[in-house]
């Protein structure tokens, strides 16, 4: 992923959420159903709270939290297909 050559996102571009922050700026990936939550805290700046991306499976669709090691494939219309990294699942849900 070069950040330096693309005006768009194309679908199919499959990489981890780590990989897609090296290589493009938040703003231009939010205009593709990424989204992050900040917090203020003074003297310090912006802390992230968390990162989503928008996913559709079947008739079900909303924000999906995702993680630096997760694999995400654009699908377009900022949707996104995430396969989750199995280290951040509680031992309960597995």
């Amino acid at each position: 992923m070069d950040k330096f050559s693309v005006t768009d996102l194309s679908v199919g571009t499959r990489g981890t959420l780590k990989e897609f922050k090296t290589s493009y700026q938040p703003e231009f990936l939010s205009k593709y159903g990424y989204k992050r939550y900040t917090n203020i805290i003074p003297l310090n700046g912006l802390k992230v709270v968390c990162e989503t991306v928008n996913v559709k499976y079947s008739s079900i669709q909303g924000e999906l939290v995702v993680h630096d090691n997760d694999v995400l494939t654009y699908l377009g219309h900022k949707f996104w297909a995430v396969t989750k990294n199995r280290e951040h699942e509680d031992e309960s849900n597995r």
